[in-house]
Formats: structure tokens, sequence, C-alpha cells
């Protein structure tokens, strides 16, 4: 599981997309995170990964978007919160 340093809005819905492409990066993403995210990711498309949120600690599966004719290069999926032990 890949853990990301960076703090990150989840949607309502618990769907995270972080964005690797643009003059600069939203706000809370780190370049270290992109960086671990394309080389983890990278040929399987698809990742699981801890990340800080508005809400606390959340886990999921992110899954590699390719850039298309009016988005960039992004991961995106959903969370939910760790068990409790």
């Amino acid at each position: 599981m890949l853990i990301l340093e960076g703090t990150y809005v989840v949607q309502p819905n618990k769907k995270l997309a972080i964005y690797a492409e643009g003059k600069e990066l939203p706000k809370g993403t780190l370049e270290s995170d992109i960086e671990a995210l394309q080389k983890t990711c990278q040929g399987k498309g698809r990742c699981d990964v801890q990340v800080n949120t508005q809400h606390g600690i959340m886990r999921g599966t992110l899954i590699e978007k390719k850039p298309y004719k009016f988005s960039g290069w992004h991961f995106e999926g959903h969370l939910a919160f760790p068990p409790k032990a």
C-alpha cells in the first residue's frame, strides 16, 4: 500500500481525483506523491493508497486515467475509512 503525504479533499461521495498535469499542482498535492503514484502504479494501472483527507486517514484504490482531449493525466478512485482495530 502506497502512503501519500499530502492532504487531499475528498468529494461527498468519497471520490478522489489526483491530477498530475498542469502548471500548478492542486492545493495539498505534493510532487513527491505524484512521483510515487507514477512509479508504483505504472504498468499496473491501479494501486492501493492511504491518504490524509479533510476527514482523516482514508484508504482505497486509485486507477490511472490516461489523458483525453479535454482532460490531463490523473488518478481517481473511491476511498473509505480503514476498519477500526
